[in-house]
């Protein structure tokens, strides 16, 4: 029979795995966990509510080669803890012949949906034991939040940490070389004379938000549908022939008096009337 620790190598994807099982009107907390030290491999199932109960399943080598045979190869090994870690990880889990009573037997099913589920037995622990190892449970879960500035959940997002305004003090050169006094007031002198000093303010510099990859995307965004629109703007003057403006009609000149109607710029013929010597008679 191969060691423990050589069986128990194959288990690792079962390692701190943890669900939640919704069985009728109650909600139990899976916990799994592998020891190759031990060479065990051991599940806690706790039911959510005031009764606070507590059960532990616990397998050895002998249990796990029970299932897939002493003469099993690593690769069956691995195969076979690794769809145990699937059933677990996608909530195929089922509580066993549930009871409350005290000394009920119970057990945890892996897969039950499954042609070969797995039953793992579970036997109720004292409240003593119970506390225990929640006691460590939680110890791993704060240390794990370290990492987090002490969260105990991870955020998706974090804000940017803004730069502190360097404020400096307000400086003064007097006429006597001496500097200004706290509040801004000049030392009382004797004989002040003419007043020659001048005085230097330095303006605290402003705060300088960092600019998010999201922002810089969309003003780079705006600036090219800006620059779009321009060239669009200028193809269509482009193809738009300007229209000469016509030149505005003059008006037509006056006819001089006595002009002629069929040449106005010529006078009119004058008839005189022909006379014969009869007419006078």
């Amino acid at each position: 029979m191969a060691p423990a620790q050589d069986v128990l190598s194959h288990f690792s994807a079962l390692d701190e795995l943890t669900q939640v099982i919704y069985q009728s009107i109650y909600r139990f907390v899976v916990l799994s966990n592998v020891s190759q030290m031990e060479g065990t491999w051991t599940v806690h199932v706790a039911l959510v509510g005031k009764e606070g109960r507590w059960w532990r399943g616990i397998w050895g080598t002998d249990d796990i080669l029970g299932i897939v045979g002493s003469k099993s190869s690593d690769k069956i090994l691995e195969a076979f803890a690794s769809n145990l870690a699937e059933a677990f990880i996608k909530g195929e889990l089922h509580i066993g012949d549930w009871s409350t009573e005290a000394g009920a037997k119970i057990n945890l099913v892996l897969g039950p949906g499954s042609k070969r589920p797995l039953s793992v037995p579970l036997t109720e622990i004292s409240a003593a034991e119970a506390a225990v190892y929640a006691t460590n449970v939680f110890f791993e879960i704060a240390l794990q939040a370290q990492s987090r500035r002490g969260q105990l959940h991870s955020t998706s997002t974090s804000l940017p940490s803004l730069p502190l305004t360097d404020y400096r003090p307000i400086t003064s050169t007097l006429n006597d070389g001496g500097p200004a006094m706290a509040g801004g007031s000049k030392p009382t002198t004797s004989n002040p004379g003419p007043s020659t000093s001048s005085t230097t303010v330095v303006r605290p510099e402003p705060i300088k938000v960092p600019e998010t990859p999201a922002a810089a995307v969309a003003e780079k965004k705006a600036q090219a549908e800006i620059k779009a629109l321009k060239a669009q703007l200028e193809a269509q003057k482009r193809r738009q022939p300007s229209t000469p403006t016509p030149p505005p009609k003059a008006a037509p000149p006056r006819p001089l008096k006595g002009a002629s109607l069929a040449n106005p710029h010529k006078k009119a013929r004058k008839y005189q009337a022909l006379e014969f010597e009869s007419d006078g008679e």
